[in-house]
C-alpha cells in the first residue's frame, strides 16, 4: 500500500492544481445583507430599543450594524437576491443572569422576539428577532 506524506512532490502538485482551479473560478460577489428591522418598527423606534438595551447590559454587549452582519449573517443567503431574507435585528451577549433577565424584560415590553443559542451558530431560520448569544459563557 502506498503511503502519503505531507509535503511530498505529489502533495505539492495536488495543492497547486487545486489552487489553480480555484483561481480560475473567482467567487461570486456577495451582496451585503440589508438592515433588518422588527415588523412595525421604524429606524427611530428601533434605536430607542437599542438605547434601552445598551443602558441595561452595556453598549459592548449589544451588537448591531456591520459587526452584527459579519458575525451573525448567513453569507450564502444573500447570493440569491431573494426578496424574503431572514435574519435578526441585533444580537446581545449577556454577561450574567441579571443581563438575561433584563433582555427578556425589555423584549416583553417592546414586543420583540428572542432567539437563543450557546454553541456554534444555531441561527435557525429566524426572522426579525434579537439573538441572545451565550457563547461567551463557555470561554
Amino acid at each position: 500500500m502506498a503511503t502519503f506524506e505531507f509535503g511530498t512532490p505529489v502533495d505539492t502538485q495536488l495543492a497547486k492544481n487545486v489552487l489553480e482551479s480555484w483561481a480560475a473560478h473567482p467567487p461570486k460577489p456577495v451582496q451585503p445583507p440589508p438592515r433588518i428591522l422588527p415588523e412595525g418598527y421604524t429606524e427611530e423606534k428601533f434605536e430607542q430599543v437599542l438605547d434601552v438595551l445598551r443602558g441595561a447590559i452595556g453598549k459592548d454587549n449589544v451588537i448591531v450594524g456591520d459587526a452584527h452582519r459579519k458575525i451573525y449573517g448567513d453569507p450564502f443567503q444573500f447570493e440569491t437576491g431573494e426578496e424574503s431574507q431572514g435574519g435578526s435585528s441585533c444580537a446581545v451577549t449577556p454577561q450574567s443572569v441579571e443581563h438575561v433577565q433584563e433582555v427578556v424584560k425589555i423584549a416583553n415590553e417592546w414586543k420583540l422576539t428572542l432567539w437563543t443559542f450557546s454553541r456554534g451558530k444555531n441561527l435557525g431560520n429566524t426572522l426579525l428577532c434579537i439573538f441572545i448569544d451565550f457563547r461567551l459563557w463557555w470561554t
